[in-house]
């Protein structure tokens, strides 16, 4: 039952940051900076979770690490293209 309510947190936290990175892009949609920025955050936020979860759950491995690192390197790269070409 525990394991069920910590994976239920987590998976809260992860949806409030979805959503309040949602909220704040939408806020920002006249600043395509400000845009960036708030991507920045949720990704950092987002590496930063999952490094989170992974070691409180005993299987963070640095393979893990860098596969949030990357996913998270490829959106920051998609929305720069898309905000700066």
């Amino acid at each position: 039952m525990r394991k069920k309510i910590s994976f239920i947190l987590h998976l809260f936290t992860l949806s409030l940051i979805f959503v309040a990175s949602v909220w704040a892009f939408l806020y920002y949609r006249q600043l395509p900076l400000m845009q960036l920025y708030v991507v920045t955050l949720a990704v950092v936020t987002y590496v930063a979770w999952g490094a989170i979860y992974h070691f409180l759950n005993k299987r963070l491995t640095l393979e893990l690490l860098l596969e949030y690192i990357l996913v998270g390197a490829l959106v920051l790269l998609l929305f720069f293209w898309t905000f700066f070409s």
